[in-house]
Order: C-alpha cells, then structure tokens, then sequence
C-alpha cells in the first residue's frame, strides 16, 4: 500500500533536513519507493478527471507513448475515486475490451458509446445481455444499426484536422462519462462491485448518445431495458 500524497511530502521535507549523509540516502530511497507506489494512482485520477495522455505525458516528464506504454491499464478502469476497494468484474473488463475490438473493426478512431453497447452484448453470460435478448436486441442487430445512429467521432489528436484537447487514449469523452457513471450505477443499487449491468444503465442514462439510438432503432427504450433488467435480477435472486 502507498503512503498518502501528505505523507509523502512529509518525508520529502523530513529527508532534507537529515544531516548524515547515508541516512539521507536511505530516507532518500525510501521516498523515492513511495513516490513510484504513488505514481500510478495520480496518473488514475488524471485520467478519470479528463486528463488526456499528452497532458499525462508532459507532467511526467515522459513521452506521450512511454505514458501511455505504461498506464494504458488504467484508462480501461471506469472511474472510482473515493471508492479505491470498488470491484470493477472481469466481465465488465472485457466488455470494454470487446468495445475497443468493435471501434477497430468499424474503423473508428476511438471508443464510443455505441461500442460500449456492442462490448456488452458481446457478454453472453450477463444479465445485461438475457434482458436485451428478451426484448430483440441482438449483437449482431444492432451493429446493424450503428451506421445510422452513430455521432460524430472527434479526431484524432495528431490527425490534421484533430483539436489537442481531444480525449488521446482510444476512449472519447462521451465514452468515458459512461463508464465513470458505471460506479454512480453500482452505488444506487448498494451493489459493491462494477459488473456489465452497470455499464448498460450508465449507457441508458444519456437519451443522447449512440447506443441508446440504436436500442430505441430496435424498440427498446431506456424504460423497457431496465424494466426488464430489473425483473431479470428479481429472477436470479429469487431463485438463490
């Protein structure tokens, strides 16, 4: 476990007052242990705050691609500040995974709301997925859809046309506000963990974007999926 920010500036300002040189060192080492322990933890906070790589990049001193080398991990984390012990399941992992596997495919430049849907789907044993099969939505159905119903996709950064503040980690703003509403989601339903229900409501949540278009294209309003996962999760507890 890594000291807190406070701690570790305490021990910075304590290490430079010590007059013998090798305690120094040793004080020095053990700051420097505690400061690589941190590092991933602010560069997490940067990213759930909007921060992109290149701005990650230049306060580290580093390369947009050796930031990005690095931590490129945590961007896949939906956002869970204050809440550190949040479980986030393998199943809601790899549904962004899927989701970056469908932006690839479609030829998108990033990760959209519409993609997040298509990495659910593609999560055959959840809860999420038999509440939209109950009401017709099928993978294959609505990436049939998503040509009508996508939205714009910003640029990418290095692109010509591109604006420098765009979102550079493969994740657009839009995307990543779904996936940090997936830990509000899991907190309204007193659940202690982050599963593929939870990216489904948080996608169900904006009447704006991409993926519920496309539910509503094939019928399935916001209301419906959620009367349905709800009566789908009734099920399963009843059953237990």
């Amino acid at each position: 476990m890594s000291a807190s920010p406070a701690t570790v500036e305490q021990l910075a300002r304590d290490t430079v007052h010590i007059a013998d040189p090798e305690v120094a060192l040793r004080a020095l080492t053990a700051l420097r242990n505690e400061l690589d322990k941190l590092e991933p933890e602010l560069v997490r906070r940067g990213l759930q705050a909007g921060s992109s790589w290149s701005q990650i990049a230049r306060a580290l001193g580093v390369t947009k691609q050796a930031a990005h080398h690095k931590y490129r991990h945590l961007a896949d984390e939906p956002a869970t500040a204050g809440h550190s012990k949040m479980l986030v399941t393998s199943e809601a992992r790899r549904a962004i995974q899927f989701a970056r596997q469908e932006a690839a495919a479609l030829g998108q430049p990033m990760v959209c709301t519409e993609h997040i849907l298509l990495g659910v789907l593609r999560c055959e044993q959840s809860h999420a997925v038999k509440a939209l099969g109950a009401l017709g939505v099928t993978h294959q159905a609505a990436r049939g859809c998503l040509q009508t119903t996508m939205p714009g996709v910003p640029l990418k950064p290095d692109s010509p046309d591109g604006s420098g503040d765009a979102q550079d980690d493969g994740v657009s703003p839009h995307a990543r506000r779904i996936l940090e509403g997936s830990l509000r989601e899991a907190l309204k339903r007193h659940e202690g963990y982050i599963g593929v229900e939870h990216l489904l409501l948080s996608l169900l949540s904006d009447s704006r974007n991409g993926a519920v278009q496309t539910l509503e294209a094939l019928q399935a309003t916001p209301t419906r999926i959620r009367r349905q996962l709800d009566y789908e999760w009734t099920a399963i507890s009843g059953s237990q």
